[in-house]
């Protein structure tokens, strides 16, 4: 068995009264690491050690469970017994580990009312709802004197990468333990240069080879950059440093010079979304004519989880709305998605509350595509109507630039991620891309 690395030395040495999130880059040695803290725990609790090792999908599971056949077998021999059907480890000192896939509802039933001691999730970024996961919490129970504990790996990328960035990695310098929902937590990044057992050049060398041109992707892989946003749709598109305006807007808002309107993505169990957009004149601020400004923002996301909605009512969502444009001094109409199921349709409802919108445009393909020549004109300065987003719209710069792309059709957008805030800025730039557009346009029920 080879010895573990400095780095995962480390990692061994975090107390086990917190959890441990593993992340960085590839080749750092995380998956060993984990195996390794599966491996003691199993021989400090002996029996009552009941280890649960779980990936989204089965095929996943493989890496991990060989890794765990090979350590297990090198520190118990063949007193071992794996099962690959059941995907079951039972060691010699009554220890038992499993692992398993989860990735929804019915899954998850395979593990209700089972007790588990240390939850330990491989590739957490890959997660597409986290639900799973968090529930999977509730089977951790020990006898007294075994600690309970989760132990997860990321890396950069994934439909989690915004939630584990803000909440994890960007919640503490690496190794200081903070708190998160109650619990406390330890980053512990590495990358390929924390293990000596690789050839760090040639590694190094393969893996941009892999990256191609997309340099944000090399730095995910090699230096375990979360301020990227790896495989994103919009990677190499959006840049904070270009399109990001201040919080403070030193113009004056007008409907005469900047045709004002609001975009609304509508979510109830999911996040609703609405911006106050303006449309440059073309003679104010380095704008070109016909540019789309991201004023201001409204998302009913819950804090924890950029996926989830905080359950509004028409009603209610419609009373906030009001409330954004009044700071701006303009009409509550523009362009939103419409729901049925509300009684009226939203439209009407949020029509009888005083919000006047029209249904967008929703060729999906053509508007992701409008939207990115948009941004590429900002980034390029060509004179073209840009977009530009001020820094007021957090959820917009905590989600977007990190939504990844549908595998089974790359030029759409993966649906299961966070989108919500890309539909409504989306439906903005069809707004402003039609002819003889208007922002007075609206119809009322």
């Amino acid at each position: 068995m080879t010895e573990p690395t400095a780095y995962q030395h480390t990692a061994l040495s975090v107390p086990e009264k917190w959890n441990l999130l593993l992340c960085g880059g590839r080749g750092g040695g995380k998956t060993t690491a984990m195996a390794l803290v599966i491996l003691r725990h199993c021989e400090k609790y002996k029996g009552s050690a009941r280890p649960l090792v779980v990936r989204e999908t089965h095929k996943a599971l493989t890496d991990i469970e060989d890794k765990l056949h090979a350590l297990f077998f090198a520190a118990y021999g063949a007193a071992v017994s794996h099962s690959r059907t059941e995907h079951i480890f039972r060691l010699p000192n009554g220890a038992q580990v499993e692992c398993g896939q989860i990735d929804g509802p019915r899954a998850y039933t395979k593990y209700q009312g089972r007790e588990t001691t240390l939850l330990c999730v491989d590739e957490y970024g890959l997660f597409r709802d986290r639900r799973w996961v968090d529930m999977l919490k509730s089977n951790l129970r020990a006898a007294e004197g075994v600690p309970l504990r989760v132990v997860a790996s990321a890396n950069p990328g994934g439909p989690l990468h915004a939630h584990i960035h803000r909440n994890y990695v960007a919640a503490a310098p690496a190794w200081h333990p903070f708190e998160l929902e109650g619990e406390m937590w330890v980053c512990a990044p590495s990358t390929l240069r924390d293990n000596p057992h690789l050839d760090h050049t040639d590694y190094e060398r393969r893996l941009r080879a892999s990256c191609g041109r997309d340099e944000a992707l090399a730095r995910a892989w090699i230096d375990g950059d979360w301020n990227i946003a790896r495989g994103a749709y919009f990677a190499g598109d959006i840049d904070e440093r270009v399109h990001m305006l201040p919080v403070a807007w030193p113009h004056i808002v007008t409907r005469k010079h900047w045709l004002p309107f609001i975009a609304m993505d509508w979510g109830s169990s999911a996040p609703s979304v609405t911006y106050v957009c303006l449309r440059a004149p073309g003679d104010i601020g380095p704008f070109p004519k016909g540019s789309l400004i991201l004023l201001d923002e409204l998302a009913t996301a819950d804090r924890r989880d950029p996926n989830v909605g905080l359950g509004w009512p028409p009603d209610k969502l419609a009373e906030a709305v009001k409330e954004m444009c009044g700071r701006w001094n303009i009409s509550p109409s523009g362009v939103g998605d419409d729901a049925v199921g509300l009684g009226d349709t939203l439209l009407q409802s949020l029509s009888n509350s005083g919000i006047y919108l029209t249904r967008p445009r929703k060729e999906r393909i053509s508007g992701w595509q409008a939207m990115r020549q948009r941004l590429v004109a900002t980034k390029e300065g060509n004179g073209q109507p840009g977009m530009w987003i001020t820094a007021r719209c957090r959820y917009f710069w905590e989600t977007v630039p990190y939504i990844q792309r549908d595998d089974a059709r790359p030029e759409d957008i993966d649906t299961m991620g966070p989108d919500h805030a890309a539909d409504a800025a989306r439906y903005a730039v069809m707004h402003c891309n039609e002819p003889g557009w208007r922002s007075s346009r609206h119809t009322v029920y």
